[in-house]
């Protein structure tokens, strides 16, 4: 028993199924917008954070070209500006040219543009820039301006308000170099034990905080990494606000889904009934036309019986039109095969007569005479038993040489063909090709064709008249052309040959349906196929048979 679902059903497990979805859909995009969230915010982080340390670089680097112009106009400018900012330690004025001394920025200052370096003491870390001094637009000294490396954390902090740690990795972990001011907290040390641990990750947790990280090289100005920073910045009340947008907008779309789903649900009632009511309606109109089916098929059975008696009942008549028609050939053909010795047979009487008158008719000439008179009465006899054993009905298929039925059926019109000077050309490319089918029904087939073309070779009055026989093999099919040379069929009749009455003898000569039933013969009985074309010389007729 089949368990059917109504449409109401349907309905409600198609609501159900879609807020499933629905939950299931907002639920991923949750996880995976928060993911991309963090993903995207680490992202622009260190983005922002790359061109902000470019921009600091190049800034520092100007600020103190700026300082190394006043300071070659005052001298006490030095002093003056390592009182005024906190973070500058120290300046160097190095003139290598008078002392004649070679100093590891000499090479790198005499390029004539000012570059950063870093230099790493037991307990601090320190920008050196390195600004050039002209003199008649030569370089002979140069300004080393020792920076204090917080004054870069205190530019970061100011600039988004990120934390930092500067310090020295040493192979035996216990050495680090920290500033002063992390060693004692736990804050820093933790962080930067976490930011390496999870460097592959977008962001670190501590505590309740989420911080999003940066860890960078600090290099010297041979592009040395000589220290390590690592920058984190809090993004909790970030990360609250997005997640806060997120419900609401998850809550929001559950608000405007649960609408649409009332929506469309009374939409579905709606259509339910409308649905049913023409179910009702289709429900009715199948079984009408139920009904009329059933009268149709009675009807068209009726209508076929009718004309399967008709087809049946035209058949027949075709049949023993066939027969009768077989019948006339036959007797026409014996008439052509028994002139010949019924001449021979008048010719003896009458020498008989002729030699019994005169006197001169001895025994051993009456006995000779009447041995020939016997032997053209055998050959006679025999001719009438061929054509008998011929148009006898088969009742089972046997095998036969394909050979052999075609000379029966040259046999049969052997005399008249003789008469009407037609030669035959046959060319097999096999003589010993077997058939399995009715023999005899096979040769009248044959023989239908070829009387067709004796026919219109006597009637077109063909000079050097030939009909031509090929046999050839191929494809596992035996391929039968029989040809003559009477100039072909009409295109406008050549489609109408093997229909049934159809005829361009006149009446007294053809009935229609000798090639019908050949047709007939070839294809149905035998499964072949049966088709004419015009050649070069005339009509072709082409069969082929599975070997």
């Amino acid at each position: 028993m089949k368990f059917k679902i109504c449409i109401k059903h349907r309905a409600t497990i198609f609501m159900l199924l879609l807020i499933s979805i629905l939950l299931l859909t907002l639920y991923f995009q949750n996880r995976t917008s928060n993911e991309n969230y963090l993903i995207q915010i680490a992202k622009n982080y260190k983005k922002n954070f790359d061109n902000y340390y470019i921009y600091f670089k190049k800034q520092l680097i100007l600020f103190y070209e700026v300082q190394t112009i006043y300071m070659q106009n005052n001298s006490q400018y030095a002093i003056q500006l390592i009182n005024k900012k906190r973070f500058l330690k120290d300046i160097e004025i190095v003139d290598f040219k008078e002392k004649q001394i070679q100093t590891i920025y000499s090479n790198e200052v005499l390029k004539g543009k000012s570059f950063l370096d870093i230099e790493v003491t037991k307990n601090d870390i320190f920008y050196k820039v390195v600004v050039p001094i002209k003199k008649e637009n030569k370089i002979e000294s140069y300004v080393v301006y020792k920076v204090d490396s917080r004054f870069f954390l205190q530019s970061v902090k100011d600039f988004d308000d990120s934390n930092g740690i500067i310090f020295v990795k040493d192979n035996n972990k216990m050495n680090d170099i920290f500033l002063e001011e992390y060693k004692d907290s736990e804050f820093f040390k933790v962080m930067a034990q976490k930011c390496e641990e999870e460097h592959d990750k977008p962001v670190v947790k501590y505590e309740d905080n989420i911080y999003v990280k940066k860890i960078m090289d600090f290099k010297n100005f041979k592009n040395e990494n000589i220290a390590n920073a690592i920058f984190f910045l809090d993004i909790s009340k970030d990360k609250k606000a997005f997640i806060s947008t997120v419900r609401d907008s998850i809550f929001t779309s559950i608000i405007l889904f649960i609408l649409a789903a009332i929506v469309v649900n009374y939409f579905f009632n709606y259509l339910i009934k409308k649905i049913d009511k023409k179910e009702e309606e289709l429900k009715s109109i199948n079984r009408n036309l139920e009904k009329m089916v059933e009268k149709e098929i009675d009807h068209r059975l009726k209508v076929q019986k009718k004309a399967d008696e008709e087809k049946s009942k035209n058949e027949q008549l075709l049949m023993q039109q066939s027969k009768l028609a077989m019948l006339g050939e036959m007797i026409g053909n014996i008439a052509h095969q028994w002139r010949q010795p019924l001449m021979q047979l008048s010719a003896i009487i009458m020498y008989l007569d002729a030699y019994n008158e005169k006197g001169k008719l001895t025994p051993e000439k009456f006995t000779k005479k009447i041995k020939d008179g016997n032997s053209i009465i055998d050959f006679m006899s025999k001719t009438i038993e061929d054509f008998r054993n011929y148009y006898k009905p088969e009742k089972q298929k046997e095998k036969f040489l394909l050979k052999d039925s075609i000379d029966n059926a040259l046999f049969i019109v052997n005399s008249s063909l003789k008469t009407s000077n037609i030669e035959v050309v046959t060319n097999y490319c096999n003589k010993n090709i077997e058939l399995e089918s009715f023999k005899n029904e096979f040769s009248q087939a044959l023989l239908n064709i070829i009387t067709n073309a004796k026919d219109i070779l006597i009637l077109k009055s063909i000079k050097n008249a030939k009909i031509f026989i090929d046999v050839k093999e191929e494809n596992n099919n035996v391929i039968i052309s029989i040809e003559d040379n009477a100039g072909g069929i009409e295109n406008k009749i050549l489609e109408k040959v093997f229909d049934p009455y159809f005829t361009t003898k006149h009446k007294s000569q053809g009935t229609g349906i000798g090639l019908y039933m050949t047709k007939m013969i070839i294809e149905s009985n035998m499964n072949g196929d049966i088709k004419v074309k015009n050649s070069t010389n005339g009509a072709r007729f082409i069969i082929t048979l599975k070997v």
